[in-house]
């Protein structure tokens, strides 16, 4: 692969820059600036795995639906220059957006893009090492853009112009393919639980006597285990995996610096597109069985099991509640689906709606998330329960990550089936919903089933 930016492209940021610098000083505020023309596809996991890993970059791709998105050299947006910092911050990346794109200026096929992440919980003030270079949420702009759908491929080049910055800074050159074929999964590769089954086991109960006694309708706890290596894991090779295995789900990696959280995300939080919203309720699951007639067993278990389907209506209903006063009409089935992926059976409800004029698809996460598919509800309540209880802060696990546009539209999925890689050191995160009825061993089989994507990325099974 040779990939290097054209031209063109440089030639016309070159040339607006003095107009988003003059816009900027008028504004007093940044301006974004995109230059953009189409290009020949190229392998989009490939692109960034070369990347160079002093600047952030960011990977994300759906093979079932052959998009593909990298970003490279993330240069992160400052919130309080453009928002008030009282604002919950998934309204604030929101306002920020909406405020820096209003004035973009962009030439060519592709539109001014940003990347947006935020942690499950972003008032957990635990503090973590594993965690600290993301933060609790952060927008980042992408200098060199490459995005491609089915066999139509553009690349851009990007920049925020901040009042007095006269001149371009230095362009980047895109990544080649100087390094080495990726090697095979390392096989050596030694598990630490870092929530026992003791610890689980007096957490569900806490949880279960929380329920009967009516602060808590459900609340999603996670488990957390450590892998160390004998070598570095090869991340080029596990987000191949992830997207032969997986390729309906969203596979996606951010990396900031020498640390990278990836994975392969069943859950879409939300889509928006020309004015309409689209996500899905995904909660109550049944691990996939070894056999065709167990595993037909088992989906149809789950299909009329009360307790996941009192579990799912509550994420049915959430979602709801908070999409109502976004949109003038919305649209959601009587009766969930399963849906099966490789490794587990999920009970889903897709949800669509029609959006107020101006919605962003951040306006969108800032009312969704946490959604109790992940947290729980009431949701204050479950996330108290879960900085109290969880040994292991979660960080952006669970969290929300993904792609907006100057106009709003854009799309974001949960960080679900997912872990952080530090060189020889993984960090995988699997939760389950407990309900009134939930079992600690049932509930301890499904996380099981859960961390199967990363584990058999990384280590081999």
């Amino acid at each position: 692969m040779s990939c290097r930016v054209l031209d063109a492209p440089q030639a016309a940021l070159q040339e607006l820059w003095p107009l988003a610098e003059r816009q900027a000083r008028a504004h007093d505020r940044p301006v974004i600036l995109s230059c953009a023309e189409h290009c020949e596809p190229v392998d989009p996991i490939a692109l960034f795995a070369r990347a160079a890993s002093h600047l952030p970059r960011v990977l994300w791709l759906v093979p079932e639906r052959e998009e593909a998105l990298v970003g490279l050299a993330g240069q992160r947006l400052p919130l309080q220059s453009v928002t008030s910092p009282s604002l919950p911050l998934p309204a604030r990346l929101a306002a920020t957006w909406r405020a820096l794109a209003q004035d973009a200026l962009a030439e060519g096929p592709l539109p001014p893009l940003a990347v947006a992440g935020l942690a499950f919980d972003p008032a957990d003030e635990r503090p973590d090492p594993w965690w600290q270079p993301f933060g609790r949420g952060q927008l980042l702009l992408p200098r060199l853009l490459y995005r491609q759908q089915g066999a139509l491929a553009c690349r851009s080049v990007q920049a925020a112009v901040f009042p007095g910055e006269r001149e371009p800074r230095t362009l980047l050159t895109w990544p080649t393919s100087s390094l080495p074929t990726p090697s095979a999964a390392p096989r050596s590769v030694v598990q630490h639980e870092l929530v026992r089954p003791d610890d689980w086991r007096r957490m569900i109960q806490h949880a279960l006597a929380a329920i009967a006694a009516g602060d808590l309708r459900k609340v999603v706890l996670a488990r957390a285990r450590e892998l160390v290596a004998a070598e570095p894991f090869p991340l080029e090779q596990a987000l191949r995996e992830l997207a032969a295995r997986y390729p309906s789900c969203t596979v996606f990696a951010i990396g900031i610096g020498e640390t990278v959280f990836l994975g392969a995300s069943p859950e879409r939080l939300a889509r928006v597109a020309h004015g309409t919203v689209a996500t899905v309720a995904l909660a109550g699951s049944r691990p996939r069985a070894s056999s065709p007639e167990q595993d037909h067993r088992a989906a149809e278990e789950l299909r009329r099991s009360d307790k996941d389907r009192h579990e799912h209506a509550l994420v049915v209903e959430a979602i709801r509640s908070a999409l109502a006063p976004l949109c003038t009409s919305l649209s959601i089935p009587g009766e969930p689906v399963v849906v099966s992926m490789a490794n587990v059976h999920h009970l889903a409800t897709p949800i669509s709606g029609i959006l107020h004029d101006g919605t962003s698809v951040l306006d969108v996460v800032a009312r969704l998330h946490p959604t109790p598919a992940v947290g729980g509800t009431p949701r204050e309540a479950a996330l108290a329960f879960i900085r109290q209880r969880e040994p292991v802060p979660r960080g952006w696990y669970a969290g929300a990550l993904g792609w907006i546009e100057a106009s709003g539209d854009g799309e974001i999925v949960v960080g679900l089936r997912s872990g952080l890689v530090r060189s020889q050191q993984a960090r995988l995160y699997a939760g389950c919903g407990i309900v009134a009825d939930s079992d600690p061993v049932a509930e301890w089989a499904e996380a099981e089933a859960k961390f199967r994507p990363m584990l058999e990325a990384l280590a081999g099974g």
